[in-house]
């Protein structure tokens, strides 16, 4: 069964998020090692390997950035990535302004159970929310082929977007690497 945690667990994703940015390196403690390399590429999943401002190590993070065929304007930017200081992975999820923000974000994995996440924030990126990967998601991602995000225009109107997992599994063992 899919589930999602505690506020206090999407807000911590947040805050991970904002110091693989390198925007707030002190906030949490000391990053993981980097298993893959900047820029490794995982079929439809691409790494990104950052040294955050007073960092000791590099942290690492999978990702997909969807966009329109059409001009070009990101639609979903989804990372993975473990959350410190408890070493739990995340999934960081950016949609673009002008949602209708009390629904949050739909997640669903293939036919499975679909469920709801609020965002956490909203900047001039877009609005993010994080969702913190138990094991039993997690092996839905592994063993799955597509992902659906869905959120609400601001005239609500639904927008499901899918996201291939092909990939997923190689770049997510990789950052299971970390730190052993």
């Amino acid at each position: 069964m899919l589930s999602i945690f505690s506020r206090r667990a999407c807000v911590r994703a947040l805050t991970t998020t904002l110091l693989v940015l390198g925007l707030g390196p002190a906030l949490l403690g000391p990053a993981i090692a980097a298993a893959p390399k900047d820029g490794e590429k995982f079929r439809d999943w691409s790494a990104r390997c950052q040294k955050p401002k007073d960092a000791e190590q590099e942290q690492c993070y999978i990702f997909q950035n969807l966009v329109l065929k059409e001009g070009g304007q990101r639609l979903l930017h989804i990372a993975i990535m473990y959350l410190q200081p408890d070493n739990q992975p995340a999934a960081i999820v950016t949609v673009p302004l002008g949602v209708l923000l009390p629904r949050g974000v739909g997640f669903q994995v293939d036919d499975g159970e679909k469920i709801r996440f609020a965002y956490e924030r909203c900047d001039a990126s877009g609005c993010t929310g994080g969702l913190v990967l138990t094991d039993t998601v997690i092996d839905a991602l592994k063993k799955g082929k597509q992902a659906k995000f869905s959120f609400f225009s601001g005239t609500g109107q639904e927008v499901a977007v899918p996201v291939s997992l092909t990939g997923f599994t190689a770049g997510f063992n990789a950052l299971d690497k970390q730190g052993d």
